[in-house]
């Protein structure tokens, strides 16, 4: 087992030109029946990177690929391929150099309410790129906590986020 030789930032803390403030640490995905190392979540600055009424997609129509509840980066990459309206707009954005930002899926947008809850508008949902149905994909409340499935078509507000290898966090 590999240790790491350095300390981690406190949670919320900017990491200085990655584009983003340190939100979690997560398990890294399987791919092609590898497990990738674990990585570091960041979350962009809200002036930045957030979008305050976006819809998930069209009502009625099921997007292939958007299934998984840990792996933004994969959901994305299928609701762009998609014309998926939040998906485009969080693709847009470009901070420090980076425009690799995704939105989270389910499990990484609740990993940032436990540790950064305050980071994010306490003023209506916001959108993950994980979808149930061709009716519906999963939503966060910031407010009270609240999280669920709700109508694509609806606008909520989505948040840009990206992932870096453990090593960059030592800046």
């Amino acid at each position: 087992m590999t240790q790491n030789s350095f300390t981690l930032p406190a949670f919320g803390a900017v990491i200085a030109g990655q584009g983003g403030i340190f939100a979690a640490i997560l398990r890294g995905p399987t791919v092609d029946g590898v497990q990738q190392p674990p990585y570091a979540l960041l979350v962009s600055d809200a002036a930045v990177g957030e979008i305050e009424s976006v819809t998930w997609g069209e009502y009625g129509v099921d997007v292939p690929g958007t299934s998984s509840r840990t792996d933004g980066q994969a959901n994305t990459a299928a609701m762009v391929l998609a014309n998926g309206p939040a998906a485009l707009r969080v693709r847009e954005v470009s901070i420090d150099g980076h425009t690799d930002f995704y939105l989270p899926a389910l499990g990484e947008l609740n990993s940032a309410a436990a540790n950064v809850p305050e980071l994010f508008s306490k003023e209506g949902w916001y959108w993950t790129s994980t979808q149930l149905s061709r009716d519906n994909a999963f939503v966060q409340d910031f407010e009270d906590g609240f999280s669920g499935w709700d109508i694509k078509d609806l606008g909520h507000r989505v948040r840009a986020f990206r992932r870096i290898p453990l090593e960059l966090l030592n800046t």
